[in-house]
């Protein structure tokens, strides 16, 4: 069965079968293979965006060479970010932020399943999706989930409710986990990936759950080790995500066909 929308029906109809411990062990084949770009990829993003944000609060403020004058500086900052209107320009550059950083996510997908066509991986596809309507996709409902949940979440926070706000983020990162993919490679418009994705995940929760539970547990794991730990884990939870994926619905070469 290679048609989407087929393969769709059929899990909507009669539900699939997927094995955690399968599922990881045939990432950890695509981590690998992958581990080195990834890490160079997030590694230079991350540097684009520290460049990028000192340039912006350079313009906000002057801020001093003095150590205690800066200190102070930046309390006050944090102050007036705390505060409307700035509050709610922070939440909006958060969102912008974790929409684009779902951008570069499709390109890990992009990579992995370069590995699994047995074809070599290279850095560009990291950046691919920035450059094409399948980026723009992704980036538009990855911003509007991300301002929906934080018009959800933050006022839990305001209110203490720090447990609640957890679980909501994780239930909606988990009816989510298939957008990007069915976006990508599935050729599918944001709104019916969102759909498609929901109706997946709640087909067959629990071992889905049980894979995110596991590989986060991961990720804070390398919190042990500061940013070398996290961005030695993070390569293996995209190879997980996608083995997810194409264990699940299939990756069934639609980019492939179109790009033929």
């Amino acid at each position: 069965m290679t048609n989407l929308k087929d393969i769709l029906n059929n899990i909507k109809q009669n539900s699939y079968t997927v094995i955690p411990f399968q599922v990881m062990g045939e990432a950890a084949t695509y981590y690998k293979k992958t581990f080195l770009l990834v890490i160079t990829a997030l590694m230079t993003s991350f540097l684009a965006y520290a460049i990028i944000g000192s340039m912006i609060l350079s313009k906000l403020m002057n801020f001093s060479q003095d150590q205690e004058v800066l200190q102070q500086q930046m309390v006050e900052l944090l102050n007036m970010i705390a505060e409307p209107p700035y509050f709610y320009y922070y939440l909006l550059f958060a969102a912008v932020s974790n929409a684009l950083g779902n951008v570069l996510i499709a390109g890990f997908y992009k990579m992995n399943a370069d590995v699994s066509l047995n074809k070599v991986p290279s850095i560009g596809s990291a950046f691919k999706y920035f450059f094409n309507k399948k980026g723009l996709y992704v980036f538009i409902i990855q911003l509007i989930i991300s301002l929906i949940f934080m018009g959800i979440t933050v006022p839990l926070k305001l209110m203490n409710l720090e447990m609640v706000s957890m679980a909501i983020n994780c239930i909606a990162n988990i009816l989510t986990i298939f957008t990007i993919p069915l976006i990508i490679f599935g050729n599918q418009n944001p709104f019916t990936a969102l759909k498609n994705s929901i109706m997946v995940v709640n087909k067959q929760p629990i071992p889905i759950i049980l894979i995110v539970v596991l590989n986060y547990f991961f990720l804070i794991s390398g919190l042990f080790l500061f940013i070398i730990g996290i961005l030695f884990v993070l390569p293996y939870l995209f190879a997980v995500y996608f083995v997810l994926y194409k264990q699940v619905i299939g990756y069934n070469l639609e980019e492939e066909k179109e790009l033929a």
